[in-house]
């Protein structure tokens, strides 16, 4: 069966092409790879056509494997620094009216 194995990390995107016997598991299409899953860094994401999967998951013919770097900032995190560098933002936008109305303070 054939598969698509698409690798997302730092350097960018790679997608590669695999061939597998019926019945193989995530964990095969990693190796088939060239990759060993007890070296993928820690908090490596694998999915399934964007679906979290374990490396045990059973594989279909035309099934997207998914390896996904881990994230270096917490998403919430971070749009609590971008909104902290920002300041008050209510001097800057005056609203669709223009300044005629003020905003409460």
């Amino acid at each position: 069966m054939q598969i698509t194995l698409c690798r997302v990390d730092a350097s960018g995107a790679t997608q590669a092409d695999i061939t597998l016997a019926e019945g193989a598991r995530v964990e095969d299409a990693i190796r088939a790879a060239g990759l060993a899953p007890e070296t993928l860094p820690e908090g490596t994401g694998i999915a399934l056509w964007g679906r979290r999967a374990m490396l045990e998951t059973a594989l279909r013919a035309g099934d997207r494997v998914e390896l996904c770097a881990p994230l270096l900032v917490d998403p919430k995190e971070a749009r609590r620094q971008r909104a902290l560098r920002q300041g008050d933002v209510r001097q800057v936008t005056c609203g669709r009216h223009g300044s005629r109305r003020k905003l409460a303070d």
